[in-house]
């Protein structure tokens, strides 16, 4: 069951990097309309989740649909206000970071830590 997961995971992965590759419009809107704000709210957006996991030791699945619900409501509240403007951009880079904490938690479940060592860092043979 288990190699089933991974070669569905592994072939999603493969089909959305190729989709970026393929299609122009889409990777145009990714690269070319991406700015450091966007950067900023998906690392913002990952650093919450991880302190929320890790030091304040909630459940993932709740951080993820708490977060998604969040970020929708600070996009939905700052479209309202006269100096902010809500961007859906905004929005996207804020359930990227959130994703890709997932992403990475659950790599690191299924691996077992074989890609990781104790602390979190890649491991380095010696010869």
């Amino acid at each position: 069951m288990k190699s089933r997961q991974h070669i569905l995971f592994l072939l999603v992965l493969l089909c959305s990097f190729l989709s970026l590759f393929i299609f122009d419009e889409l990777r145009n809107i990714i690269f070319k309309n991406t700015q450091i704000d966007t950067i900023g709210h998906a690392i913002g957006f990952f650093c919450l989740t991880w302190f929320l996991h890790s030091f304040i030791k909630l459940p993932l699945i709740n951080i993820t649909l708490c977060l998604f619900v969040y970020a929708a409501l600070t996009e939905l509240g700052q479209y309202y206000l006269g100096f902010r403007n809500g961007e859906f951009r905004d929005f996207v880079a804020d359930v990227i970071g959130i994703g890709f904490f997932v992403l990475l938690k659950w790599l690191n479940i299924v691996y077992g830590g074989k890609l990781f060592g104790q602390k979190g860092f890649v491991k380095i043979n010696r010869l």
